[in-house]
């Protein structure tokens, strides 16, 4: 599901998965609604069933998702994975405790019975799927850790930031990407997550230094939560001037969703402290949200992040041509940078470069990795930074 929301880009990913819905709910009675108890998770509740009826609905449903959709131009068939739970017996069990019953035996599945239908007795015994702590107990013990991904220059290849994203080192689970459990934070575990990736930041810059690296920033992603705090500010100046580091070494990544403009005034004031002091800040995701023009003047926004879902096949597509270049010339009249993320491909590249965004980030370039090795990539750009990709195959429509 990573994978996918990754190349679709999240605008892409949403779309996907609202037709899938669509397509259930129209599948089956109106007294059996879809639930979606997390991100690509749907939950549906059949009740006076048998066992052979309700195997049947499954497979009815499962058939209907998997009929092939447009997305992002693209044609997607999706593959699902069914699991039935029977809940009958002495001890009826309730709703939610039923759905957590089935997310457990999801988890468990081998993969040779992915994209199957399986059915299973209710398990009290099983703990229900979620996970053993909160995103905060992890973050407090360790098991959140920074994985980095690059951002290189258009015109130089040479590396210009590494954007910081959370990874849970699960103990039981391996590692976990965000999609596993971003859906269920609340702004205590926002902040514990924030808090932690800000200081691994600082380590990674401090750790490229004392390496001789040229890394001139490190970006991680702030909500809504953190910018509400009237203390994020104060508390992550005070963090840098602690460890020595120039606050325009850290770029805040802030959501269109979630910009000044919609935000209370402990939003507005963390982010004028900041910018005054050096910050810097990207708008991500940009053409998926409602950005305010004024409010990008008005925060000194230093750089728009190009989503995913207007860059994937822009170097053949003249519809996301155009989207492309309206955007960068948007960027140019307000002199702000563009970088375009989700790039994976050389074609997708060597248009990008052509049309003059500044920098890319994305599989094409280099996927997340932990710190240690990023010092291997940092030496291998820098042997081969004038490398370059070729230009597209066709030049923009």
């Amino acid at each position: 599901m990573d994978t996918l929301s990754a190349h679709l880009g999240k605008a892409g990913f949403g779309h996907l998965l609202v037709s899938l819905s669509v397509r259930l709910n129209r599948a089956i009675r109106p007294e059996d609604p879809v639930k979606i108890p997390e991100t690509g998770i749907f939950a549906i509740v059949l009740t006076d069933r048998s066992e052979a009826e309700a195997m049947r609905v499954a497979q009815r449903l499962q058939g209907r998702a998997q009929q092939p959709l447009a997305v992002s131009g693209l044609s997607i068939t999706p593959v699902l994975t069914g699991v039935l739970i029977h809940a009958e017996g002495a001890r009826q069990a309730d709703l939610d405790e039923t759905i957590r019953n089935a997310r457990c035996r999801l988890a468990q599945l081998g993969v040779d019975r992915l994209g199957g239908v399986s059915l299973f007795e209710h398990d009290p015994a099983l703990e229900g799927g979620d996970l053993p702590a909160t995103v905060a107990e992890a973050a407090g013990t360790g098991q959140i850790v920074a994985y980095f991904q690059p951002q290189i220059c258009c015109d130089s290849g040479r590396v210009t930031g590494f954007e910081a994203l959370a990874r849970w080192n699960h103990p039981t689970r391996g590692l976990l990407l965000p999609a596993a459990f971003m859906s269920r934070m609340v702004d205590a575990d926002h902040k514990a997550l924030t808090r932690r990736m800000i200081r691994q930041s600082i380590e990674a810059l401090k750790f490229w230094d004392s390496q001789g690296c040229q890394v001139p920033t490190v970006s991680v992603n702030i909500s809504n939560s953190e910018l509400s705090d009237p203390d994020f500010a104060n508390s992550l100046l005070w963090e840098l001037d602690r460890q020595d580091v120039r606050p325009d070494r850290v770029v805040l990544e802030v959501l269109e969703s979630v910009a000044p403009v919609t935000s209370g005034s402990e939003a507005r004031q963390n982010l004028s402290l900041l910018t005054k002091a050096g910050c810097r800040v990207d708008l991500d995701d940009f053409g998926t949200g409602y950005a305010s023009l004024d409010a990008i003047r008005q925060f000194g926004v230093n750089r728009i992040k190009i989503d995913r879902s207007f860059v994937m096949g822009c170097d053949i597509d003249p519809g996301q041509q155009r989207m492309i270049l309206a955007i960068l010339a948007l960027a140019e009249r307000l002199n702000i940078s563009a970088l375009a993320e989700g790039v994976e491909t050389r074609e997708e590249h060597g248009f990008l470069a052509q049309m003059g965004c500044d920098e890319v980030q994305g599989y094409a370039v280099a996927r997340p990795m932990p710190l240690p090795e990023t010092l291997q990539f940092l030496a291998n750009q820098e042997r081969n930074a004038g490398e370059l990709p070729g230009m597209p195959r066709r030049s923009a429509g």
